[in-house]
């Protein structure tokens, strides 16, 4: 059984998929997918996502909140 990621479980919660995420984020699917994961993502992007999941679940989420890998 695989283990979800605080990033992973904040997309979901949000219903939102990696595509519409990375759409929102202005990054590419390849990078949420590397920062559910927990591969390195550049500093930016990484805020990039958080911000988008901060808007879509109505809640602030740092970087390290959400454990994404800069």
């Amino acid at each position: 059984m695989s283990q979800t990621s605080p990033l992973q479980r904040q997309r979901l919660r949000a219903g939102l998929s990696k595509a519409e995420l990375a759409r929102r984020a202005g990054v590419d699917e390849t990078t949420v997918t590397r920062a559910e994961t927990g591969q390195r993502v550049q500093a930016h992007k990484a805020s990039l996502i958080a911000q988008a999941i901060s808007q879509a679940v109505g809640q602030e989420f740092s970087v390290e909140d959400l454990g994404i890998v800069t």
